[in-house]
């Protein structure tokens, strides 16, 4: 994914699953984050404040919870990356989540415990979650926060234009080739093509020599595209918050109707791994140490947050069993997101195409500071 190095370079896709790990590691072993901004004035690299961020996503988390979580995500990159078999893997899994989980665990997950069902149970809820868009928000933060100066150097440093960051991404959200990731696609493509551009500035030879006959450098030029390759950081990400609240209530609904056993996933582990995450990676948008252009997608992103907590906390106040709080809290949470529709699908799209043409307009700024030499 991210590769945080002097001027913060990008690297390979795997850094997210990394920085995962390290979360819940880290939450494993010490529990909540620090939450100080002395802590944060600590992390100076970009490498550390992205590993602060992901590790703050997990606050909340027991630590025998984020224990659980940890063996279920390094077994699912076993899968993944290395050469475990299906079969063990799968016994695997099965042994993982069936782990006890602590009586004095936190009140906020009571009810989903009290209904037999740990916070990351189901052997299917790692898999068929897609809990992999949200791992990779504390990184695209800390990308969001790149220099000009380091992102002219980072375009300077790459060889060929299929070489670009942009070109090596691909959907968190969804698979390939899926209407789950269109939207992902969309803002890929998108910026796939400003990449090029950008790229094409010194990589092509006839582009080279017109600019070096004007005299202007292809810095100034690719200093104007500069604010619109982190508006759309900005952009994949509220389309990830997005593609959180549809698949997560999409699932809700399926396995209220079809029940856990059909579809492989539990109602709490949707909570655990999917809204709560959803929730906390939300509210960290608006920390003090994030950049202008993150915090107001905090800020636009806020009511989803609201809606995350307020379904979550609704249910702990009904008087009834664990399964019906699940039910109700689900219920709550699918309802509020579609009267909301309008929000999510009508004014965070306009907000997203005003502020690219925003950030469009405020990088002539930046190519005339580029031109000046500052």
């Amino acid at each position: 994914m991210l590769n945080v190095g002097t001027h913060f370079e990008y690297c390979h896709l795997q850094n997210r699953d990394r920085l995962e790990v390290y979360a819940l590691h880290k939450q494993a072993v010490s529990s909540d984050a620090p939450t100080s901004q002395a802590a944060s004035s600590k992390a100076k690299s970009p490498a550390e404040k992205a590993k602060l961020n992901a590790w703050r996503t997990k606050r909340g988390l027991s630590q025998l919870q984020a224990m659980t979580a940890y063996i279920l995500e390094a077994d699912r990159q076993l899968l993944v990356y290395g050469t475990i078999s299906s079969e063990h893997s799968k016994h695997q899994r099965t042994a993982h989540a069936n782990v006890n989980v602590n009586r004095n665990a936190t009140e906020e997950d009571n009810y989903s415990r009290r209904s037999g069902q740990s916070a990351t149970s189901g052997t299917a809820g790692s898999v068929l979650l897609t809990p992999r868009g949200l791992a990779a928000i504390p990184l695209l933060c800390a990308a969001a926060s790149e220099k000009r100066k380091s992102y002219l150097v980072r375009l300077n440093s790459t060889s060929q234009i299929e070489n670009g960051w942009w070109s090596r991404q691909e959907p968190l959200c969804g698979d390939p080739g899926t209407i789950l990731a269109l939207p992902e696609f969309i803002v890929l493509s998108l910026a796939v093509c400003i990449e090029h551009i950008s790229l094409s500035m010194h990589l092509n030879h006839n582009i080279y020599n017109i600019l070096n006959g004007l005299g202007i450098s292809p810095g100034v030029f690719q200093s104007m595209l500069w604010p619109m390759h982190n508006f759309l950081l900005v952009v994949w990400m509220m389309v990830i918050f997005i593609s959180t609240l549809v698949g997560s209530a999409l699932v809700s609904v399926k396995t209220t109707l079809l029940g856990s056993k059909r579809t492989g996933i539990t109602l709490g582990s949707i909570f655990s791994q999917e809204i709560r995450p959803c929730q906390h990676g939300a509210g960290s948008l608006c920390d003090d140490h994030q950049t202008i252009s993150v915090r107001l997608l905090g800020l636009a992103i806020y009511p989803l947050g609201m809606l995350c907590r307020f379904a979550d906390g609704v249910a702990e106040r009904v008087p009834i069993n664990a399964g019906a709080q699940l039910f109700v809290a689900s219920s709550v949470y699918v309802a509020t997101g579609l009267a909301l529709w309008w929000y999510w699908f009508i004014v965070l799209p306009w907000l997203a195409v005003v502020g690219l043409a925003l950030s469009f307009s405020v990088g002539w700024c930046f190519g005339l500071i580029e031109l000046a030499g500052f």
